[in-house]
């Protein structure tokens, strides 16, 4: 079983078609792991009538830490070797947490969405599951232990107060499961983030291995040709799990039953196993073999997936990440024979477990003392200074310049649109001869995820349920005259410029924004569901507009969405969705221009193929890295932007010379990342293209 389960979660890593929800296999160890570890339990009950709190954790400690130890130590090295400063500080962080156990603490509060690409993949995040694994295991022994010295039935003595123990801990599990699923439904609908990494929403299916442990005397009895089904039907549960579940499946929530379950009934049905049963397979001697290293193949396959592209600076091919499988394979056995084996069998731990407590402790103090060494700085980790060749950076002309009499900042005169553009023909032409990254990039590496506009908290439609939101005003907030900025996140990254200008002109900025909706009707999202928040805030969107009576409405959004039929729900086509993208959006700037107000539309950005920190994070980047020509999707949907644009009488404001030339579009422009992740620009760069704004707007 544990085979099955890390097989599924490396086959999902790794990209094998048909198994994108081969991260259910983490479901599975859960189930495995609360089965093995409480009939540990159980038996220590029936034997001494007790549950000893320190040999328990003398055999996790045997068991967890030599292998998690090496591994967190080798990531730390691996790390040092290819990272620059701003990704080799993410790592450090978590391998910090990770030491903890509080991987999935740290994941659940940053906010990291396992599936997305929008964020940088440590090396580290997949020591979330140990985390929840080992924050369980400091309360159940407790738990077990409580139902031994609660009062017990008058006159029971022996193996009749060990199962009056047990029974009554049963119960404890079975009540805290019901709640762990209740919440685990609850919260994925309404923090799915929090959900996958938090510890009180896999507590149930921890528990449901808990209980089959439990139960496994009444389950023997069962009939063969019963547990014969079931071990069948629990193992193509599983599979079908992994094959039918995406990266797009709310999880954990409802759907984890069916893995869950699954591997309930494969360990349900193996209870004194029927003859045929699913036993036949997973008795191979290859699972066998799988199964005794799965541990240390969890460890190690997730940090030599993201470090060796990291190190090469590109995705891995077919071929070189079947041959890290290989690799994968060979290490975990190392792993396994090295490390796991002697510190598990080890005769002298085992004796003292005082001794083995004393892993914890140690294990701790030389992750965290090789972290602190490893810190950029402490080593050669940060980037090689180059000369920049190309036109001076500019990146500093607005929060340099002089303040007009109301404390807004003065534009520097000698910045124009046609300087802005001579950078990007310059660092186009630097990207495609492969040359060095500039020493002294704006914002630096470490600040790269942070560099980002958004409107003030609460001023936003910022999660799923929300359809409104409350209006603040930006800029000049005296003034009566009032510009509207209406979109997505894509629009939300243009408000410090927009918002200096305001001050400038004489403006109050009002954003209405919703994240992931674009601004205009008769659209579905693109997770291929009717978006009714979505339509619902754009109803909302339109009155505030219709109120304010604002002289400028600025709409801006990302583009590529796929398109879908509101009748159908189904997919259509690239031309034709861009040709409803262009009729819905002429629909919207029409209903626009009935409010008086100038409507600019500002055209989309492209998108990267990884995010700018992976771009720029390995210390084999140069200025070619990730520097490719406009998403052809993008090129056409920003034209049917302007067909609207044409239609109504409103304006566009074309900004793609000011990211690309011809065919190439650099990631670094002079020294400036231009995007904080794979789609969102920096804020350091939307404000360096002020100058090209109040040009194209009109504005001082």
């Amino acid at each position: 079983m544990r085979a099955v389960a890390v097989l599924l979660v490396v086959a999902s890593h790794v990209g094998v078609p048909g198994l994108a929800g081969g991260f259910v296999g983490v479901d599975v160890f859960f189930v495995i792991s609360g089965f093995l570890i409480t009939g540990l339990l159980a038996r220590d009950v029936w034997l001494t009538g007790r549950v000893s709190i320190t040999q328990f954790y003398a055999r996790r400690a045997r068991r967890i830490l030599p292998a998690a130890t090496v591994t967190l130590l080798a990531i730390v090295a691996g790390s040092v070797t290819v990272y620059t400063a701003g990704n080799l500080d993410l790592v450090l962080a978590d391998v910090k947490w990770a030491a903890l156990f509080a991987e999935n603490i740290h994941l659940a509060a940053a906010g990291t969405d396992y599936f997305t690409a929008s964020s940088f993949l440590s090396p580290v995040q997949h020591f979330w599951s140990l985390a929840v694994e080992e924050q369980f295991y400091l309360v159940w022994p407790a738990l077990i232990a409580l139902a031994t010295y609660l009062p017990q039935r008058a006159g029971a003595t022996g193996q009749t107060r060990a199962l009056f123990s047990l029974r009554r801990a049963e119960a404890m599990i079975a009540f805290l499961s019901l709640l762990s699923f209740t919440w685990s439904v609850y919260a994925t609908a309404a923090h799915p983030q929090m959900a996958y990494f938090s510890t009180f929403t896999r507590v149930w299916e921890l528990g449901i291995g808990a209980l089959l442990a439990l139960s496994t005397a009444r389950v023997a009895r069962l009939p063969a040709a019963v547990k014969f089904l079931a071990t069948w039907a629990g193992l193509g549960a599983i599979v079908l799990a992994g094959v039918t579940f995406t990266e797009q499946s709310p999880f954990p929530g409802v759907r984890a039953l069916l893995p869950v379950l699954g591997a309930a009934l494969v360990l349900a049905g193996g209870t004194a196993g029927p003859r045929f049963g699913a036993g036949l397979l997973l008795g191979l001697r290859p699972m066998r073999f799988i199964g005794d290293i799965s541990y240390s193949m969890y460890l190690w396959h997730w940090p030599l997936l993201i470090l060796v592209p990291a190190y090469l600076d590109r995705p891995l091919r077919v071929g070189e990440n079947a041959g890290l499988v290989v690799v994968l394979v060979g290490i975990s056995w190392l792993s396994y024979r090295v490390v796991e084996t002697p510190f598990r069998t080890s005769r002298g731990l085992s004796r003292n477990p005082r001794r083995a407590i004393l892993l914890w402790p140690v294990a701790l103090a030389t992750v965290l003392g090789v972290t602190l060494a490893a810190y950029p700085g402490s080593v050669g980790s940060t980037l090689t200074p180059s000369t920049t060749a190309g036109p001076a950076s500019l990146a500093q002309h607005a929060s340099t310049s002089t303040a007009d009499g109301r404390g807004a900042p003065a534009l520097v005169a000698s910045v124009t649109p046609q300087t802005l553009r001579q950078e990007v023909l310059a660092a186009a032409a630097l990207a495609r001869m492969g040359a060095p990254l500039p020493s002294n990039l704006q914002p630096n590496l470490r600040a790269l995820w942070l560099d980002v506009s958004r409107p003030p908290p609460g001023c936003s439609a910022a999660k799923v349920p929300e359809t409104s939101h409350r209006l603040c005003a930006l800029g000049d907030t005296t003034s009566s005259r009032t510009i509207v900025v209406w979109g997505d996140s894509h629009a939300s990254q243009w408000l410090a410029p927009l918002e200096e200008l305001a001050k400038v002109n004489g403006f109050k900025v009002v954003p209405i924004t919703k994240t992931g909706c674009l601004p205009i009707a008769q659209l579905v999202d693109y997770l291929g569901v009717a978006n009714s928040k979505c339509y619902r805030f754009r109803l909302w969107a339109m009155k505030q507009i219709l109120r304010l009576h604002p002289e400028h409405v600025i709409v801006s959004a990302l583009v590529t969405k796929v398109v879908m039929d509101v009748h159908t729900g189904k997919h259509v086509p690239e031309a034709v969705g861009t040709a409803m993208f262009a009729l819905a959006a002429q629909r919207t700037l029409a209903e626009l221009r009935t409010t008086g107000a100038t409507v600019t539309v500002i055209g989309d950005n492209t998108y990267l193929k990884r995010t700018a920190g992976d771009c720029l994070g390995s210390k084999r980047s140069d200025m070619s890295s990730c520097a490719a020509p406009m998403k052809p999707l993008i090129v056409q949907r920003n034209r049917a932007w302007q067909r609207a644009v044409a239609a109504t009488g409103s304006r566009y404001v074309d900004l793609s010379p000011w990211f690309c030339d011809r065919d190439v579009c650099p990631v670094v422009i002079g020294n400036i990342i231009v995007y904080r992740d794979d789609n969102h620009i920096t804020t350091t760069y939307a404000r360096h293209l002020t100058p090209v704004l109040a040009a194209k707007l009109g504005f001082a």
